[in-house]
């Protein structure tokens, strides 16, 4: 026997293959070497077969025989050499007719030779560093490991009623990072304009609104529909709760999820501050501090009144208060 088939010698290890364009986050075992003799055994017709079969299912090899139709001690050799490489392995023995029948199974999800070159780094992301209130309050939008819906910014071109500049687009950004913890990169760009969701009839989605009515069409269009709404004064600078206390803080601003009016089988979460300083408030309430904000979200609607804050002085919004839960 050749020592490179030695079962006192192991010559290949297992490793989990991930593929980043799968459906779901899956991963295979896979036997890897940095040589194919370890798996010669897998080169020959009759090798490929019976590794072929013993994917389906672990088998007898007289079972394998009768598949291929060959004589069982040809089938004997092969499993004996691909069990040896270590291929296949004997999942369980059974008394038959006077002697023991060995069943067989596949060791791994495949084989591959490994070349000794630099591979890729892989951001590797801990459960533990992923808000859990954040996955469950957007379940609708990263469920199942593919981004379902539409980040809405406001256009950075005049339009709307006001022919106003949308310019708190790059806050989503930041929403991009923490919705990346919990899906694979999408293979349609995410984020859309708020003209080009009238323009191209993607109303009846679910939609992520960044920004508010005098930023973005759609927060306008959405706006009545909402159980905090803006005062559509056509100046849009303050908006009020369910109790009508009115706010108008730059810093303040509101997040509310619920069905979307287009399509209530569908859901909206629009997060608009009265400036983009509010905006940006909301957005460190939605990732930097979703444990705090979303503090007993269980699942459907959800409202809240934020304000931002500048803790160290610097002019900037970096902390959170929640003013109302709804």
């Amino acid at each position: 026997m050749s020592p490179l088939m030695s079962p006192q010698r192991v010559m290949a290890e297992e490793k989990l293959l991930f593929d980043p364009k799968s459906q779901g986050a899956t991963a295979r075992r896979v036997l890897v070497s940095d040589s194919p003799r370890p798996f010669a055994p897998a080169f020959t017709e009759v090798g490929r077969k019976i590794l072929a079969i013993l994917a389906k299912g672990p088998k007898y090899p007289a079972q394998i025989a009768r598949e291929l139709k060959t004589h069982h001690q040809t089938v004997y050799y092969h499993v004996g050499r691909l069990q040896r490489s270590g291929l296949i392995t004997k999942l369980e023995s059974h008394d038959v007719r006077g002697g023991r029948a060995n069943v067989y199974t596949l060791s791994s999800d495949g084989y591959a030779v490994e070349f000794d070159v630099k591979g890729e780094v892989l951001p590797s992301i801990s459960a533990a560093t992923r808000s859990r209130a954040f996955g469950n309050f957007f379940n609708e939008f990263v469920g199942g490991g593919t981004f379902n819906g539409w980040i809405v910014v406001g256009s950075p071109s005049p339009h709307g009623p006001r022919m106003t500049l949308g310019r708190d687009g790059h806050y989503a950004v930041q929403l991009g990072f923490a919705l990346g913890q919990f899906v694979r990169l999408p293979t349609a760009f995410p984020v859309k304009l708020d003209v080009d969701i009238r323009a191209e009839k993607l109303e009846r989605s679910n939609m992520i609104i960044v920004g508010g009515p005098r930023t973005n069409v759609i927060s306008a269009e959405i706006n009545k529909y909402l159980p905090i709404k803006f005062a559509d004064d056509g100046s849009w600078t303050s908006f009020s709760d369910d109790r009508g206390r009115v706010y108008e803080s730059d810093f303040d601003c509101m997040v509310v999820k619920g069905p979307n009016p287009w399509d209530e089988s569908r859901t909206c979460v629009i997060c608009a501050g009265v400036t983009g300083a509010g905006t940006k408030a909301g957005i460190l309430a939605l990732t930097t501090f979703a444990d705090d904000t979303l503090k007993g979200y269980r699942s459907g609607r959800w409202g809240g009144v934020l304000r931002g804050t500048d803790l160290d002085g610097d002019g900037k919004v970096d902390s959170v208060e929640t003013l109302r839960r709804l």
